[in-house]
């Protein structure tokens, strides 16, 4: 079965509630022809109901089965604000700037019904930066005690089936954390083994990038850290299969990690790729996804309480189906 075949068949079992806080732009809504045809959740909307009706109308979606949220008359409003200054008192938020916050950036009331458990998830993005859904969702939903550093993994699914799990790969940090230390490394690809373990029927194979292989490099502070996060990670988690610090080559390829890794505990077979920085991790998945033809979904969030999923603001319809599919899966 096709990997989006498989996460499709396994978010409509799942049946959860997944809100989208921009209900009024035309991706968000042609998405919901796939969402609904393949039972992917149960969608929720934000937005003015007029203005979706109008633009569902002119382009042909069927909201019988979508629940809308009105933005100008929310309901639980006074329990969202209320919630959003307990949530941040260290910060002595008031409720009229927190109602401020709400009406501007609707992904807070996304992320604050995802707390208070009126939805399981949210998926934002197409109109909203990076920025603004992380801060959300950090605010709102919070970190997991598990691994408290938020961050992003895209899931990235390449045309040749003989690399990572047939043809699949999860990416991190490729959004959230500019320039990790070797713990929010450790707390990055822990969360991304997690995650692969939700979504591959495939043992985590962790490869800790850098621009060298066991030392080939000579030193250098970048992959001194990703080595002390490699250990960090063999500390936390001593029987999983994690090498580093490696080259992508040595990482996908048996032949090369046999020449230059010769131990290597993923032995070429990787299937989950741990970034040393923003900038390696960001121009790798658009690479990825632009000159080899991959298919990307994400970036999700994780790292968090619950789950929510950022979308690239280039994103389409079919996108955004995936994001919500992979969210109710995780929820």
């Amino acid at each position: 079965m096709e990997f989006i075949d498989k996460i499709y068949e396994q978010a409509k079992k799942a049946k959860k509630r997944i809100l989208f806080p921009e209900g009024e732009e035309v991706r968000v809504l042609k998405s919901l022809g796939l969402i609904l045809r393949h039972e992917l959740c149960i969608p929720v909307l934000i937005g003015d109901p007029d203005k979706i009706s109008s633009i569902a109308k002119k382009e042909k979606v069927d909201l019988r089965n979508t629940e809308i949220i009105d933005c100008k008359n929310y309901k639980n409003l006074d329990k969202y604000i209320s919630l959003y200054c307990e949530i941040r008192k260290h910060k002595k938020i008031k409720p009229g700037d927190a109602r401020k916050l709400i009406f501007d950036k609707p992904v807070f009331y996304a992320a604050l019904a995802v707390r208070a458990g009126e939805v399981d998830g949210f998926v934002a993005g197409a109109a909203h930066t990076t920025r603004d859904v992380a801060r959300a969702a950090i605010h709102c939903i919070g970190a997991s005690k598990d691994t408290p550093t938020v961050s992003s993994s895209s899931i990235m699914i390449l045309p040749d089936k003989s690399l990572g799990s047939n043809g699949v790969f999860i990416f991190a940090d490729a959004g959230i954390v500019p320039d990790p230390t070797a713990e929010q490394l450790r707390d990055i690809a822990l969360a991304s083994v997690r995650m692969a373990r939700t979504l591959l029927d495939d043992e985590p194979k962790v490869a800790m990038l850098s621009y060298s292989t066991r030392g080939s490099g000579g030193s250098g502070k970048s992959m001194e850290k990703v080595q002390a996060a490699t250990r960090l990670i063999m500390e936390k988690e001593p029987n999983l299969l994690v090498d580093g610090e490696i080259q992508v080559d040595a990482a996908v390829s048996p032949e090369v990690s046999k020449r230059k890794n010769a131990k290597s505990s993923i032995k070429g077979r990787a299937n989950i790729f741990i970034f040393p920085n923003l900038d390696a991790g960001n121009i790798a998945y658009k690479l990825t996804e632009r000159l080899g033809k991959a298919l990307a979904i994400g970036p999700i969030l994780q790292g968090l309480k619950k789950p929510a999923s950022d979308l690239s603001r280039g994103c389409n319809s079919d996108d955004i189906a995936n994001s919500a599919a992979v969210t109710a899966i995780r929820a």
